[in-house]
């Protein structure tokens, strides 16, 4: 049952992700969101999504994500979860986990269609950067196919 998961997870991810990995920079096809816009996408709402991706753009782990509207954070991947808390601080989406297991951290929030793309926060926003994976994860709208324009470079 569980590689059934995994292969349907894989499937609703997978176009978008062999096109787009994460040596890509997305930002100038992209809409940088902030403020009431970051907020309205997240509140109350779960978020479905992939990081680690390979070279090729194959995504390594699959999560999901419920920002709640009372600022609760519920994340589930695999055998594990985590409940925090998450806000909206200096135009990023951060989070702070309970516990020792889960790290939180603020993003810089990028759309792509309806595919939404996390900038780690903790290294300062350049427009030249080279030699490093530009964004961390990205995520849909749970029961949302992914619409992510194939970007090249």
């Amino acid at each position: 049952m569980r590689f059934l998961i995994l292969l349907l997870a894989s499937l609703s991810l997978s176009a978008p992700a062999l096109a787009q990995s994460q040596t890509i920079d997305i930002r100038p096809k992209a809409k940088r969101i902030k403020g009431d816009v970051l907020l309205n996408e997240f509140l109350g709402v779960t978020h479905k999504g992939a990081y680690n991706f390979s070279p090729d753009g194959e995504p390594g782990k699959f999560y999901t994500e419920t920002h709640h509207e009372d600022s609760r954070v519920s994340y589930k991947e695999d055998d594990k979860s985590a409940e925090g808390v998450w806000m909206i601080m200096r135009n990023q989406l951060c989070f702070q986990y309970r516990g020792e297991d889960m790290s939180g951290g603020c993003f810089r929030v990028y759309k792509v269609g309806n595919c939404f793309y996390f900038y780690n926060g903790d290294i300062p926003e350049s427009s030249y950067e080279i030699d490093r994976d530009y964004w961390t994860a990205r995520s849909v709208k749970k029961g949302e196919t992914p619409n992510c324009e194939p970007v090249t470079t």
